[in-house]
């Protein structure tokens, strides 16, 4: 193959890694935000069973 089209292909799949591994660091930190965010939003009221519509 031609030197230059290897280099292509190397500068091309080197930004594809780059953008997947920066999409995955994303959707990474988006659930972790919402997962720990998760416990706080009903901590004011105390446990509700769903079943037995009684509180623990």
């Amino acid at each position: 193959m031609n030197n230059t089209l290897d280099r292509w292909i190397q500068r091309v799949t080197l930004v594809a890694l780059l953008a997947l591994t920066a999409a995955l660091l994303t959707v990474g930190v988006t659930l972790y935000a919402s997962d720990s965010k998760a416990g706080t939003a009903g901590s004011t009221a105390p446990p509700h069973d769903i079943l037995t519509e009684t509180t623990r």
